[in-house]
């Protein structure tokens, strides 16, 4: 009889962030400064699209409207898009095998690490991590098993840049364009992990709601990402099978 202890998830890239922190990093080693004639010292990519952070600067009750203003924009943010069922693929097959002291001292190095770290690689918390390494110690040696269900899914994402000038606009159009060349083929001496990768672009959009005409673009990003399923569970019958259903039934 199996006893499942706890079940956590991976995938190839968490979407959101890697995009954050690819745009960010490049944003940091370019002089943005320079480029934009002195009209742009920094930029810091946030998750809320910037036209949102626009509009709740307006129903603030304690503001400096026009302080608000000139903080958020230029802006960029990263957003997910709507999930497509077009690519989704679930794996067939389970593959189970034992835990051992390798795969406790890859779990280990999560430890030292803050939860955001961990979330970048692992859907799983140091309390879980914990809890596997417990139930490690205890068991009998082959008792622990991992059982491991890969799956793939197309994702979107939405990335949205607005300016204040039709120049800024399309500076960052340029720069977005190199980032996501960057991206689709990978760093030095790495291959990008995005399969399928591809963007279209709405370019020369106009708005007109905050006292000012803003400009901007917006990006809609597909790629196929890969996740994994992670079932953590004793097994007391491990006589040449991976795993054991049981029958019983709740109540009975």
């Amino acid at each position: 009889m199996s006893t499942i202890i706890t079940k956590f998830s991976d995938y190839v890239i968490q979407s959101v962030e890697y995009f954050l922190t690819r745009i960010e990093d490049e944003i940091v080693i370019r002089d943005l400064n320079g480029l934009s004639n002195g009209k742009i010292d920094i930029i810091k990519p946030t998750k809320e699209h910037p036209l949102c952070s626009l509009m709740a600067s307006q129903l603030s009750e304690t503001r400096n409207t026009n302080d608000l203003r000139s903080s958020i924009i230029p802006a960029i943010s990263v957003t997910p898009g709507n999930m497509a069922d077009e690519g989704f693929t679930l794996g067939q097959s389970y593959k189970s095998e034992v835990v051992d002291d390798d795969f406790i001292d890859q779990l280990k190095i999560y430890l030292a690490k803050t939860n955001k770290e961990i979330q970048e690689d692992l859907l799983i918390t140091p309390k879980q991590i914990e809890l596997i390494i417990s139930e490690y110690n205890r068991s009998e040696a082959g008792a622990m098993r991992v059982q491991k269900n890969q799956w793939h899914k197309k994702e979107d994402i939405n990335i949205s840049v607005w300016s204040n000038t039709p120049d800024i606009d399309i500076l960052l159009g340029n720069l977005m364009d190199s980032i996501f060349a960057t991206i689709q083929v990978g760093f030095v001496g790495d291959n990008s992990p995005l399969r399928e990768f591809s963007y279209k672009i709405t370019k020369g959009l106009t708005n007109f709601n905050f006292g000012r005409v803003l400009f901007g673009s917006e990006y809609g990003l597909t790629f196929m990402n890969s996740f994994s399923n992670f079932t953590i569970y004793t097994d007391t019958l491990i006589e040449g099978h991976d795993f054991y259903p049981t029958t019983e039934i709740p109540g009975e």
